[in-house]
């Protein structure tokens, strides 16, 4: 009798990304220089603003463009694209495990992309389809990785295995069924968290609120372990994202968001499933919570790594839900 194990067995996307425009096949093998460079002032709808960023790469290289000339803008999104035809050329020359690098730049920040999901492979398929060669134009080499429900968790997990391949300056937090229709809003980070999806399609692209920080949020390391990461409690969906605005009004973070012409995201239709019957009442108490709920109580057993063509999968066990979800350890 084969026993089933699904429900508490979980798996994290997390996608890599570091911005060492050098030739390498390996980033865990690449040989680095550091250096600190104070940058421009470029706006706030590609999200670029004055900031120090670490430098890595052969710095006898011309550092990329804040702005890269091969940004087109508005692009033209196809769903079924992904699964309905081959591979682009954009993804003949990623390697094993997802990981890419031009050779023509020193770019200016590492990142790290965290995509959480659950028994949902099509949607990470045509994210990486769409997003691979938006990311490519912006001129950031990348790696990708994978992980999911409970959602919180399995971004914190995201976050400390990521720290594990390499130091990086920015991390953005990405939902599986959100594609980029703009590939000027900038997979970097600002000064401060920012909201990267102000508008979807599936709202007409309005901001439904303005404490909404769901769908893709970048941060900076430091601020990240400021406000304690993501709550564990939220099991199932819904509110871990109106969770995280709280915990950024508490550590007195601000929100930065580039204009709604620009940060537009197609939404892949999908079911919820497994609805959070606390959450509300979770959020009632997240500002009291925040500092002992999060990156400091998280418990996970990794179960195993592996290189897929176009990222890491990274499959970790978040244990089980508590039976009685009315009732927190906080």
């Amino acid at each position: 009798m084969v026993r089933r194990c699904t429900r508490f067995t979980y798996v994290v996307v997390f996608l890599m990304v570091c911005a060492a425009l050098v030739s390498v096949t390996n980033i865990g093998q690449l040989s680095v220089f550091l250096r600190t460079k104070l940058h421009d002032v470029y706006g706030s709808d590609t999200g670029l603003y004055s900031t120090r960023f670490k430098l890595r790469g052969n710095l006898s290289l011309e550092y990329c463009q804040a702005v890269p000339d091969s940004l087109v803008g508005r692009l033209n999104i196809d769903i079924d694209a992904a699964l309905q035809s081959a591979p682009p050329l954009e993804h003949q020359d990623v390697s094993p495990g997802g990981v890419w690098s031009p050779k023509s730049c020193v770019a200016r920040q590492w990142i790290a992309i965290i995509i959480p999901f659950r028994d949902r492979q099509k949607h990470l398929d045509i994210l990486v389809y769409n997003l691979v060669p938006v990311l490519k134009r912006q001129k950031v080499s990348f790696r990708y990785g994978n992980k999911t429900f409970n959602k919180g968790r399995l971004m914190n997990i995201g976050f400390t295995e990521a720290q594990k391949h390499d130091e990086f300056d920015c991390f953005i937090f990405h939902d599986v069924d959100l594609i980029p229709e703009d590939d000027r809003n900038m997979y970097t980070c600002s000064d401060n968290p920012r909201h990267m999806s102000p508008a979807l399609d599936k709202f007409n692209y309005t901001m439904l609120y303005k404490g909404l920080v769901g769908g893709v949020l970048s941060f900076r390391g430091k601020h990240f372990t400021k406000v304690n990461g993501y709550s564990n409690l939220f099991w199932g969906w819904g509110a871990e994202d109106d969770d995280m605005h709280k915990r950024l009004f508490a550590a007195k973070l601000s929100v930065e968001r580039p204009s709604i012409t620009i940060g537009r995201y197609k939404m892949i239709k999908h079911d919820r499933k497994d609805v959070s019957p606390v959450r509300l009442d979770l959020l009632k108490t997240s500002i009291a919570r925040y500092l002992k709920d999060g990156l400091n109580t998280l418990e996970y057993k990794l179960v195993e790594t592996r290189l897929e063509k176009l990222y890491t999968r990274i499959i970790a066990n978040v244990g089980d839900p508590p039976k009685n979800q009315t009732e927190h350890p906080l």
